[in-house]
């Protein structure tokens, strides 16, 4: 198996934070760049996600850094009679680092097989806010199949794991049922305001929200509205790319 990787790292250093990355399956393009802040696009180069793809996403963010990731243009995994690909993002925060990406959804196609892993590592005071959705089948088709797990730690103690199997036709009673599109906002490191959202908004034990939205068409979301207002208030509390409005 051939892996393609993207990485990304902001780290401080003197009067300009340094921003290396590397591109692979999804190409980095910087908009901004600041003394400790940096925003980049994340653009694919070239159709994604096929059969035997295995994208991998390294994202690195350094002590008192700010990163803010946009992606330009949503993903689709197509049909590949079944053969499997992963997409898999190794996020780190170093202490007092905060990471803002806006992710457009993953469309799974009927006969597409996806395994998406996100695993995130944050130092103390580290902090990271995503944004996340998935829809199930194109417009009038049935899903293939899509795995997707979630593994956070926190100064070296894992704190969260989350896993689900959908697709295939498969309702899963409790948690997708016939609904379609699964989007999310996850804050990492600081527990959220509920902004009287029409979203249920999940606390975490360890400092963290999660806002969530279950349906049958994207455009249904409020969850656009969540992480607006997430975004807005983690920039706010840093002075980071605070002049930006949501993307």
């Amino acid at each position: 198996m051939t892996t393609v990787v993207t990485s990304i790292s902001l780290q401080p250093s003197g009067d300009r934070a340094r921003l290396d990355f590397r591109a692979g399956a999804i190409v980095p393009r910087v908009i901004e760049q600041g003394p400790d802040s940096a925003r980049v696009a994340l653009v694919a180069g070239g159709a994604l996600l096929l059969g035997g793809d295995h994208v991998r996403i390294d994202v690195t963010v350094g002590a008192g850094c700010t990163l803010e990731l946009e992606d330009i243009g949503g993903t689709v995994a197509y049909d590949a009679d079944g053969e499997r690909s992963t997409w898999t993002v190794n996020i780190v925060v170093e202490t007092g680092g905060t990471l803002l990406w806006h992710a457009l959804p993953m469309v799974i196609a009927h006969g597409a097989n996806v395994d998406r892993l996100t695993r995130i590592t944050l130092d103390a005071g580290g902090r990271v806010c995503l944004r996340e959705s998935v829809v199930l089948g194109r417009t009038g088709e049935i899903a293939g199949r899509v795995s997707q797990r979630t593994d956070i730690t926190m100064s070296g103690t894992p704190v969260f794991v989350e896993e689900l199997v959908v697709g295939e036709g498969r309702d899963v009673p409790g948690l997708i049922g016939a609904n379609r599109v699964l989007d999310s906002v996850l804050a990492v490191g600081e527990r959220m305001p509920h902004h009287g959202s029409l979203v249920r908004v999940l606390d975490f034990e360890f400092p963290g929200s999660l806002a969530r939205f279950l349906g049958a068409a994207a455009h249904q979301s409020p969850i656009d509205e969540v992480w607006t207002r997430w975004r807005q208030d983690l920039s706010r509390s840093n002075g980071a790319l605070a002049h930006h409005g949501a993307e």
